[in-house]
This record gives structure tokens, sequence and C-alpha cells, in this order.
């Protein structure tokens, strides 16, 4: 998830009334044919240990497409506070950023006795400082009288990173030997003559203004299998590969290095490796338990395990689902990874992300159906949803997520 933050109470409020604006437009529209076309509209509240408070404004609508075909669209608007962005050299006094993401997609069913299907999506991101933009595809098909499914998917992802902020920081601080050095002090750098003077150079990869040349390209596949091993129990398996190439560090991490602080840098390479086991299991018709375990590994050292579980419950004649989870997590460091180095080296990271860590997630989940509206409009299956997740780990790193939802058909 990434952390997007409100920087005002106005902005809530406004976020809140974009939710209602759309349930108004939903409720008033003309009733069409019945059929399987879903609506999600959804708010969140995230905030950590680094000062950052979040909300995040997420709408998704899907809609039938003739007999075989659906189209989906997503769209979320964030706003992101300065203390999102690792850089206190560039952002020592703050600055607010927006991002917005948005997907569309389609699927087609090519054969219904089968239940197989392709599908086409794809998803942008803008924001201040990167672009990103991915094109997926993807395939599925039933097996045994539905009782199997395996699916496939490939996706290709373009990055293009623009840090901002680097003309203010090259009047202050100027780089000697790949290392940030403060212009005042006891012993001052060389002062900056010119704009060439901002394409900085370190271990191959270009920093400042000319960082927006470097470019960040993945390619994933994964293959996923479902089989029901009887009318109460669901397993699935997931194996994901990714290949990532291009730029990889982050601009504004700044790591001590001896005497002098210097901009991470990682590889420009990494083979990321993922292997997920599930599984789903009814106990009578009101209760269910579900289970899974994820192992990863990548080129640059990073080794990981996650296990989590959760419990659900129907109440109230089933109107009311109550489900709560836990989630701890392991992983070992990057390779290259240390909180400081002696002399520098080719790469070099002090990102938490990359170091060694354990973690502990509880989360939460009541979903509260309302049926349909007794009103005349195009809303059925409505139902309401509010989250909460808990995380802490032993780095020193905790954050609280609140979610609050409305979902329907229409």
């Amino acid at each position: 998830m990434r952390v997007l933050t409100v920087t005002s109470r106005g902005r809530l409020a406004r976020a809140v009334l974009v939710l209602c604006v759309a349930g108004a437009l939903l409720l008033g529209a003309r009733r069409v044919a019945v059929s399987e076309d879903i609506f999600r509209v959804k708010a969140g509240v995230y905030d950590d240990t680094r000062d950052v408070t979040v909300f995040v404004n997420d709408v998704h609508l899907e809609k039938d497409v003739g007999e075989r075909g659906k189209v989906s669209l997503r769209q979320e608007v964030d706003a992101v506070s300065s203390a999102s962005i690792g850089c206190t050299v560039c952002h020592a006094n703050g600055e607010s950023l927006s991002r917005v993401d948005w997907q569309i997609g389609g699927s087609y069913a090519l054969d219904p006795e089968t239940n197989t299907t392709v599908g086409l999506s794809y998803f942008g991101s803008t924001e201040q400082d990167y672009l990103g933009s991915t094109v997926s595809l993807s395939a599925a098909r039933d097996f045994a009288d539905r009782n199997s499914t395996l699916s496939a998917v490939y996706s290709f992802s373009y990055d293009k990173p623009h840090p901002h902020g680097w003309d203010k920081f090259a009047e202050e601080y100027a780089f000697v030997g790949g290392a940030v050095v403060p212009r005042r002090g006891a012993a001052p750098a060389k002062r900056l003559e010119s704009d060439d003077d901002l394409s900085f150079r370190f271990d191959g990869n270009l920093i400042g203004e000319r960082v927006t040349d470097e470019t960040k390209v993945s390619h994933r596949g994964g293959l996923s299998w479902t089989q029901a091993l009887d009318p109460r129990t669901i397993v699935q398996v997931n194996l994901d590969v990714t290949r990532v190439g291009g730029y990889q560090s982050n601009p504004y991490h700044i790591i001590p290095v001896g005497g002098a602080e210097y901009i991470e840098a990682h590889p420009d390479a990494r083979t990321r490796r993922a292997v997920v086991a599930q599984v789903n299991r009814a106990l009578g018709t009101r209760t269910f338990l579900k289970g899974s375990y994820r192992h990863y590994s990548d080129t640059w050292g990073v080794d990981s395990h996650t296990g989590a579980g959760s419990l659900g419950r129907y109440l109230a004649d089933k109107s009311l689902l109550m489900d709560i989870g836990y989630r701890h997590y392991t992983q070992s460091a990057a390779d290259f990874h240390s909180a400081a180095y002696a002399t520098s080296r080719p790469h070099m990271t002090g990102d938490y992300r990359l170091g060694a860590f354990r973690s502990g997630a509880f989360r939460a989940k009541a979903v509260y159906s309302l049926g349909s509206p007794a009103v005349s409009g195009p809303l059925h299956d409505l139902r309401v949803d509010a989250a909460y997740e808990r995380y802490v780990s032993d780095n020193d790193f905790r954050y609280n997520l609140w979610q609050l939802g409305i979902s329907g058909s229409y």
C-alpha cells in the first residue's frame, strides 16, 4: 500500500462528501435490467510512526458487456504529506504532494462451458516525482466439472522516477566523490556553477535533475491452481516470478559513509520469486477458517516467510459477517544492507524495508448486508463494511489502518 496523507480536516470532509455524492448518483440512476454489475466505494485512513497520516478515496465499477464480456474501471485519488518522503535534506520543512491511480480492464469468456476467460488491463499512476504504468494479460480455465481452476498472468511495467527539490538542494549541498557534502561548515564544498553540474553521477546512476533519464522495467509471470477438495474445503497454490531491471534506488534515501553522506545505490537487476499456499475451510454453515503460507526470495539476498490465519462468522441470520485475522512475517536482510558504512561500496542502502525484521499484523473486519433499498433505484445487494488493522514490527515501525466502504450490484 502506498502512503497518502490528509493535510487538513477539510480534505477529510471533502472525501466524505465524495462518498455521499457517489452514492446519490448511483441511487438516482435510472433502473436497468438486473445484471452482475457491481460497484465499490471505499475510504481509508492510515497513520504510522513516521508521522504520516493517510487518506485514500477509491471507486471501483464493473459492468457486463453482452453475455460474455465484462469491463472494469477503478480510480484512486490520494494526498501525500512530506512525512512520507524520506529526504530530510531536500524537504526538511515538509511538502504536500498528490497522486492519482487509475485502472481499466476487460475480460471475455471464450468458452462458457469450461469457464475459459481471457483478460486485459492497464494500470497508470502519476505523482509529482514518479510515473508508472502496467499492462497485464490473464487467462483462466476450469477443469473437472469446475472443481479445478488453472489461471495465468503476465504483466509488463514501465516506471519513470522524477525526483524534485534538487535545485534547492544544490544551493546548500554538493557531491564530492559521490558523497553529499554541505556547502556551509568547516569544509564547504565547491559551488555548482551551471545546470549541467546538477547531473551527478554515483555508481553509474544519474542523481539529481537528470535522474529523469532513468527508468525501471518489470516483467512478471504467475500461475495459480485452485482445487475444491470437498464441498467445504478449497485449496490454492500460486507461483510468481518477477524480473526487474533499471533504476531501483530511492534518490531521497541518504546514508552515512565514514564521515560523509551518500545517496543509496541498489543493483540494476533483481529477480523476485514467491510461492503461496492457502486453504479455506467451512465449519458448518456460519463459520469458516482461512490459512496461508508464503515464501519469498530474490537475488538481492532477501528471504521471507509469511504465515496468516483468519476466522469468520456469520451472525444475525447471515446479515452480519465478522472476520478477525493475524499475519506474522519474518525477513532476512539484503546482502548489501547496513545502517552505516565505513567506506563507499558499489551497492549501499539503509532502507528498513531491506533489513532483517519481524512483524505482526492484527486485522478485524465487519460486513453488514443492507439488501435492496426500498426506494426505486438500480441498486441491490447493498453491503457496508468497516475494517481495522494494526501492524507492529521489531524495527520500530508501526501503523494503524481504518477503512470504511459500501458496495453492491446495480
